[in-house]
């Protein structure tokens, strides 16, 4: 089992008042508190390496305290915290010994699960929901809580207009944008602080109820540990995009409910990539190193250094935005830069690297940056973003050099493109007919070849390509129906499965039950054309159509008079038609205008539901009354039917 290297910790806090506290060292680790039974527990989070899963382990703190609203201070490198109990404010060290700093008595009674400390070290900003809080409730405020001072002061900003609940919030190190999560419409929010307004962010209905915890990286990433809908429980790692608002599953671990967390992102961090992730022996690939410096001021005198795996051999430096010095250690494969000066931000180092000839699996290997001070832990290893581990080697797959034509799609669509391809990026191709990219768009049957080259290899492969066979899609004689009906679409196909459909249509509005059927259900609401498209085995398309008459005559008979004499014969006055469309209202009045008799959403020609001639319980005299009816189709249209009818006793 590896342990994540942003490790997340869940604290609790013993009852130690400690005059001088150890502060942490900030590399970018994630803080949680979890409430397990009446107090919480301190734990940290490990993953599977095997199945990706989150995992906690228990550190067996001493319980006593119910915290929430926490967050991580960039200036001195603890956690501040709030006690529920009491409302004290709590300075949390490295050690898990806490300082109760004061006890915010001028608090709202509020429930306060929401925090984080302002980028620049000098508030805790909290916000407090009511304490019971459900479905609609809303955080009613900001509390900023003043760190600078050693009276703790607050002040208060009222939330305006908020109909959004969040349990958690932080800041994003590179803009200081301040984030949160509604679970009353499951919506990323920001927060503007100065005018105390929430704003969402992309779309609502995102998938997940209630995120306890929200926390950054170095990089400006968001996450959030959360309960996914049809969960009970808060054990799913999303990733938010901050722009879209939109959030993408991660993971899943172990229950996290009552918890909160912050992190400390405040600090210089590296990423490895590389490219092609596949390549072969005495081929190229670049490296690209990407140093985020979220840590408040530029970082000199720092160096950079990466032993890459024997045999490789770096063959330039294409790009350095840092400067410094670079040191010939004497071996081609390692890469060291002296005095590197990192300014606040992002940025990257591009490397070319060949591979070695007598090379071959999966080579992994880690950068480093060292010079950093002390607080942000001296030094730092590189990570691999495509992994979900954090700290951990970048991957690199060297295989012998081979191509395959052979195993691809040999058949070509008559009028259309079939692209052949070679198999590794890096290598040298030459096809039979001179050109030399890595794939060759072939319009005609025939033999193709191709030949690969590196320095130390050669592969060479063949195809004979052939046309697929002719693709016929037939939707048959175009429909007239009538408005609120339906009817399946089923093209008949000839040619060489299997087939994927696709069903579009020329209105906007979505009147296909499923668009990549074979068969499919159709209720349009106006004259419309519908389009079929069929894809065979070999990518080859063809597409039909069939445009569809929609009557719109509602064919509605509305009497003029009846009888409510119980003798079996118009006894109740309603609507008939030849389809049972919706009526939306159904009202009755008299001569002066008095509503005697009302209904909503019924159906044409449900003769039960209409009018029995009475108001209430009261049965009416003989007389012309008003009626007023409203009906409602399936594109949203509305008729509206107004006359008057005799009763007649």
């Amino acid at each position: 089992m590896s342990r994540i290297g942003w490790i997340i910790s869940f604290l609790v806090v013993t009852n130690h008042f400690l005059n001088a506290q150890r502060p942490f060292v900030c590399q970018g680790d994630y803080y949680f508190t979890l409430q397990a039974r009446q107090y919480n527990e301190l734990f940290s989070i490990d993953i599977d390496p095997s199945s990706n899963l989150v995992t906690f382990t228990n550190l067996n703190i001493e319980p006593g305290y119910d915290l929430n609203a926490m967050g991580y201070r960039s200036t001195d490198n603890f956690i501040y915290i709030i006690d529920q109990a009491d409302n004290g404010l709590i300075r949390i060290d490295a050690d898990g010994g806490l300082t109760k700093l004061r006890v915010l008595t001028e608090l709202p009674n509020l429930r306060y699960f929401s925090g984080a400390c302002t980028p620049d070290g000098n508030y805790l900003v909290i916000s407090g929901s009511p304490r019971d809080f459900g479905f609609g409730s809303a955080n009613i405020n900001l509390v900023f809580i003043d760190l600078r001072d050693p009276a703790y002061p607050t002040r208060q900003v009222t939330l305006k207009d908020n109909p959004f609940l969040f349990f958690d919030m932080d800041f994003d190190p590179l803009t200081g944008i301040c984030y949160a999560y509604d679970s009353n419409y499951k919506t990323l929010l920001t927060v503007d602080l100065n005018r105390g307004t929430t704003s969402p962010v992309g779309r609502a209905g995102q998938p997940c109820t209630s995120m306890g915890t929200l926390f950054f990286d170095a990089f400006g990433n968001l996450y959030g540990y959360g309960r996914p809908d049809g969960d009970n429980l808060q054990n799913t790692l999303f990733q938010i995009n901050k722009t879209s608002g939109n959030l993408t599953v991660r993971t899943t671990g172990e229950n996290a409910d009552r918890s909160d967390g912050c992190s400390c992102p405040y600090t210089v961090k590296l990423e490895k990539k590389v490219l092609p992730k596949t390549a072969a022996p005495c081929s190229d690939v670049i490296y690209t190193f990407v140093i985020a410096n979220a840590s408040a001021i530029p970082r000199s005198g720092v160096q950079f250094y990466d032993p890459m795996p024997a045999g490789f051999e770096i063959l330039e430096v294409l790009r350095n935005p840092f400067g410094g010095d670079i040191i010939d250690t004497g071996n081609p494969n390692e890469l060291l830069i002296n005095n590197l000066t990192i300014p606040l931000g992002i940025d990257s180092i591009s490397v070319k690297v060949r591979i070695g000839e007598n090379t071959s699996g999966l080579y992994l290997n880690q950068a480093r940056l060292d010079g950093l001070p002390a607080s942000l832990g001296s030094f730092t290893l590189s990570d691999d973003p495509t992994t979900l581990a954090q700290n951990d080697p970048t991957r690199l797959l060297v295989v012998p050099l081979f191509v395959d034509l052979q195993s691809q799609n040999r058949l070509v669509c008559e009028g259309d493109t079939l692209k052949l391809s070679g198999s590794q990026v890096g290598a040298e191709y030459l096809w039979q007919d001179g050109s030399g990219n890595i794939s060759l768009n072939v319009t005609r049957p025939g033999k193709y070849w191709v030949e690969a080259r590196t320095i130390c290899e050669v592969a060479y492969d063949t195809i004979e390509v052939e046309f697929s066979p002719p693709l016929i899609i037939e939707l048959g004689e175009d429909r007239k129906v009538n408005l609120g009906d339906g009817f399946n679409l089923s093209p008949d196909v000839i040619g060489l499965g299997p087939y994927s459909y696709k069903w579009t249509e020329a209105d906007e509005i979505s009147t296909i039950k499923c668009v990549d059927c074979a068969t499919t259900i159709v209720t349009p609401f106006c004259d419309t054309r519908y389009r079929g498209t069929v894809t065979d085995a070999a990518g080859c398309e063809e597409s039909d159509f069939i445009d569809v008459v929609v009557d719109r005559n509602v064919y509605i008979w509305i009497p003029n008079a009846f009888s409510p004499n119980g003798d079996g014969l118009n006894d109740y006055f309603y609507m008939a038609g030849r389809y049972e469309y919706n009526i939306e209202a159904f009202e009755i009045f008299n001569r002066w205008g008095e509503r005697l008799f009302q209904t909503r959403e019924i159906q044409v020609n449900d003769e039960s539901a209409g009018w029995d001639g009475k108001t209430g319980s009261r049965i009416l005299t003989p007389d012309v009354y008003v009626y007023r009816i409203v009906l409602s189709f399936i594109d949203g249209s509305k008729q509206y039917f107004a006359g008057d009818v005799t009763l007649i006793r």
